[in-house]
């Protein structure tokens, strides 16, 4: 259900008061990555953007369709950047390729902390949600990173890599790095989410996994 086109409820909300969906939409993703599905309260959403919970109500079912909203939105961000970076990078195939997209997940990752959050809330457990969140935030960027594989017809070496031990070494090395920033911010003294400290850490992750197979 497109968050545009909702089934509208009975009644009308207050006049004066406005919604910009997308904020509210991404202000939504703060709450539920900051407090869980379960902890998540429509009133704090209402709060951030500076309008009632019967606002929200009217725009949207229940808790529930407000989150799948907020995922289908966030989703949709993450694949429009990644067509972005494929026509960019129109040159580029197979592992360069690869790595302009992995490089491009990091930089997504920390724009969206909501993301990898969300992800690591309902991944290992069976619920609706988490096929929900595989389906929207995880699935089609696994799928964007390996068609510049399977559509090579050379790196058969790198092909033999199976997809599952693929998609954890990518999500770990990517995620792990914001995962822990407070620690390495304790402890090292750097920030994950500067451009600089980015870039870096693509740099050695890309050489790390890839390197041997250009």
């Amino acid at each position: 259900m497109s968050s545009l086109n909702v089934k509208r409820k009975r009644g009308r909300p207050v006049a004066s008061e406005k919604l910009d969906t997308t904020v509210l939409l991404e202000a939504a993703l703060v709450v539920f990555s900051d407090h869980g599905y379960e902890g998540a309260q429509l009133k704090e959403v209402a709060s951030k953007v500076g309008v009632t919970t019967p606002l929200i109500s009217y725009h949207f079912e229940n808790k529930e369709d407000l989150w799948k909203q907020s995922i289908i939105h966030l989703s949709a961000k993450i694949m429009q950047r990644y067509e972005e970076v494929q026509k960019e990078h129109s040159d580029l195939s197979g592992i360069a390729l690869l790595k302009a997209f992995t490089r491009q997940y990091l930089h997504l990752m920390a724009k969206f902390p909501s993301m990898y959050k969300i992800l690591l809330q309902e991944m290992g457990r069976k619920s609706w949600r988490y096929d929900f969140v595989s389906q929207h935030l995880l699935m089609p960027v696994v799928w964007f990173s390996h068609k510049p594989i399977t559509a090579s017809k050379d790196l058969e070496e790198f092909k033999a890599i199976p997809v599952a031990n693929f998609v954890s070494i990518m999500f770990g090395a990517t995620s792990s790095f914001f995962v822990l920033a407070q620690t390495l911010e304790a402890e090292y003294g750097i920030s994950p989410f500067t451009e600089e400290n980015i870039e870096m850490h693509a740099n050695i992750m890309n050489d790390l996994i890839f390197k041997q197979f250009e």
